[in-house]
């Protein structure tokens, strides 16, 4: 099989600290092993979730089961962001 890039959960945890304005060199031993071991724990969540729960739903209801995944996540971050400023 051949690894598309955009699949490739590696490339993903990159792009998620270039989103999150983090950089793993300027990162501590502890806080770079943390930080890549939640993102792939959430990856692994999340592709069990797809696996086993989303992909037995009709496209509508898991559409908008997905987009409200969607809104919880930018809840989340943006309430972090309001306790952070």
């Amino acid at each position: 099989m051949m690894k598309n890039n955009i699949f490739d959960l590696e490339y993903q945890y990159q792009l998620y600290l270039s989103r999150v304005k983090l950089k793993e060199t300027l990162m501590g031993p502890g806080q770079k092993k943390e930080t890549r071991q939640a993102f792939m724990a959430a990856c692994g969540q999340m592709l069990l979730l797809l696996r086993d729960e989303i992909s037995e739903m009709e496209e509508e209801q898991a559409a908008e089961i997905f987009q409200d995944m969607l809104q919880q996540v930018h809840d989340y971050f943006m309430k972090a962001a309001n306790n952070f400023s």
